[in-house]
Order: C-alpha cells, then structure tokens, then sequence
C-alpha cells in the first residue's frame, strides 16, 4: 500500500478526486463564481489585463525569494522549476481549508528532493516567513503614515532592522560554525550532566546541524534581493487589487487600498474555508468601505473581481501545474536537479505538520 501511494500519478489522482469531493459538499457556495464571471464580463478589460499581469508578477517575486534563499545556502535550483512549485503550492493552499500547512509540507518536500537538506529547508521556511512579515509590516507603516496619521521614524527603522538583524545573524551563525557549536555542546553537556544523563547525548546531533547550517551564506546583496523579491510580491499582488478597482470605475486612495489589502491578508491566516472565503471577502469588503471610501457596491465589485484572478483563477492554473508536472514528468525534474547538485535523488518521507 505504501509503495502504491509513492507513486506521482496515485496521488494526483486522489487529489483530483478529493478536489472533486470539496466542490460537491460546497457547491452551495458555488454561486461566486457566477458573480464573478458577471462583474468580470462587465469590468473594464483593460484593467484587467493588467490585474493579470500584475497577478503574475507577484508569484514571480514570490519564488525568487525562494531562488535567492536556496542557492545562498548551495542548492541549486531552477527559477522554473521554483515557478512551477510555487504555482502548485498555492492552488493546495487555497483550495483545503488549512491549505497552507499542506503547501508548506509540500515546498519542504520538494527541497528535500533538490538536495536541500532538512536544516536548510527549515531555515528557508524561518526566514522566509520573516521576509514576508516584514514586508507587510513595512507596507503597514507607510498607508498609515500616508493616510495622515503618525508614525514615529524609530517605528520604520526598527521594522528594517528586524529584517536585517535576523539575515546577519544567520550568515554570522553560518560562517563561525566552530564558536557556535562549541558553545551549543558545553551547554548541552551542563544540562544533561544536571539532568543527570550521559554528557554526550544529543551532541551528534547539534554538530550535525550547524554543519548543514555552514552551507548558508547571505551576503549583504543577496540579503537585498531576497528582500526585494520578497516586498515586490506583496506589492504587485496590491497592484493587482487596485487595477481591479478602477477596473470597476473606482478611484481609492492608495494607502486606503494598501490598508484594506492587509487587512484581508491578516484575517486569511486563519484560513477555516478554501482560500479563506467568506471571511477575508467580508473583511476586504469592509476595508475597502472604511479605509479606501468605496461605495458598499464599489467594493462588493472589486473584491469579486480580485477573488476571481487571485483566488479562482491562481488556484485553477496552479493545479493545471501541479496535474502536469505529477502526471506527464513525476520524477525527471527532481532527478534531473539532484543530478545537478552532486548527489543522487533520495527518497523522502512525508513531512508531518507545518513547516511554511
């Protein structure tokens, strides 16, 4: 049973069929995609089209995070192939009620099989994630100061330095292995001579770690890069939702937009429905009402129309990715990069629970 589940095609098809068991039980709700496709048909084209564009370079952005991080600490990957992961990923995330989790396992496991080793992944899915909250912290601070309220300068400064802090210290970690591994074995071997266990027990493994972790290094342009991509996500994707309003004939304040945008953002971390629906279109809704001064009808047209492009239309063009790239070259791709890091493809057991 095992080996038949390894298999890439068995389980794009268990998915295909899991998707389909989620659109029966909520095909009740199925009416917003009639909604959108009446207020796409009706919605300025030009506009749109730049909502897509705007849509497609934010999931650039978002796996040239993932191609600066990972070449840093020696894997070599292709921006394609990062492409393709990030177009899959998305459409699990957005489509099962706790997707993230399962899109994270997901990107874990397919750094594991381009030769990331587990240390590596997990530090990509820390700092990631801190690029990204960042970003939208950043992006927080400017709306608000440019809606009129205060901000002091320390605020901004210090959410820049965060980022920058938690980079270097990385890199000084990655390139003084020997110090810090000296002092993560004299203080295991005190606790565990407290606890009254062998001295040595657990130092192979912390020596195991930091020489993964000595394969990282981020200098100062590539940390830019890396924050660059990860800032040029969040803000195409804002890009995307204001062509969607004008694409209505509305005219927000950018900050207000940039606001309601975040907003949506904070309330989807809880995602408890398929790409966080219901919950972040009323919170978007609204956001947009108070903070972008749209007309209750202005808003209820743009946010269907955004929720089209970056909710229905992602996730339909991410599992095309994911159902191509299982089903027509399962293994080819990941051979063919392990290939290219020097070491032979290695089979790799599920990740169990959230990694990013």
């Amino acid at each position: 049973m095992s080996s038949l589940w390894r298999r890439a095609d068995v389980r794009a098809l268990l998915s295909l069929a899991l998707i389909g068991l989620i659109a029966f039980v909520a095909r009740e709700h199925l009416h917003f995609i009639g909604e959108g496709w009446r207020e796409l048909a009706h919605a300025d084209k030009r506009w749109i089209a730049l909502a897509v564009v705007a849509l497609a370079l934010s999931m650039v952005a978002q796996a040239e995070v993932m191609v600066v991080l990972l070449r840093s600490a020696g894997v070599k990957v292709k921006r394609t192939t990062v492409n393709w992961l990030g177009l899959a990923a998305n459409s699990w995330s957005s489509t099962f009620p706790g997707g993230p989790a399962l899109s994270a396992a997901m990107i874990f496991r397919e750094q594991l099989k381009w030769g990331a080793t587990p240390v590596i992944a997990s530090w990509y899915m820390l700092l990631s994630g801190a690029l990204a909250g960042g970003g939208m912290a950043i992006l927080a601070i400017g709306a608000v100061f440019f809606l009129g309220q205060t901000v002091k300068p320390v605020t901004v400064a210090l959410s820049l330095l965060a980022l920058v802090a938690l980079a270097l210290l990385t890199n000084w970690v990655a390139k003084n292995r020997d110090v810090v591994e000296r002092w993560l074995v004299n203080r295991l071997r005190t606790y565990n001579t407290r606890r009254g266990k062998p001295a040595d027990r657990f130092t192979d493994s912390v020596r195991g770690f930091s020489r993964q972790l000595s394969a990282v290094e981020l200098p100062l342009p590539k940390l830019a890069a890396a924050i660059a991509a990860s800032l040029g996500n969040w803000i195409f994707e804002i890009l995307c939702l204001l062509a969607c309003i004008y694409a209505v004939g509305a005219t927000p304040p950018i900050a207000g937009a940039v606001l309601a945008f975040l907003t949506a953002k904070l309330v989807g971390q809880a995602q408890v429905t398929p790409g966080g629906l219901g919950p972040v279109d009323v919170a978007l809704t609204s956001a947009l009402v108070g903070f972008g001064t749209l007309t209750s009808v202005q808003a209820f047209g743009a946010v269907i129309v955004f929720r089209m492009l970056s909710f229905v239309g992602l996730t339909i063009v991410g599992w095309i990715v994911f159902f191509a790239t299982k089903m027509v070259n399962p293994k080819g791709e990941a051979e063919q990069v392990a290939a290219d890091n020097g070491r032979p493809q290695e089979k790799v057991q599920e990740p169990v629970g959230e990694a990013q």
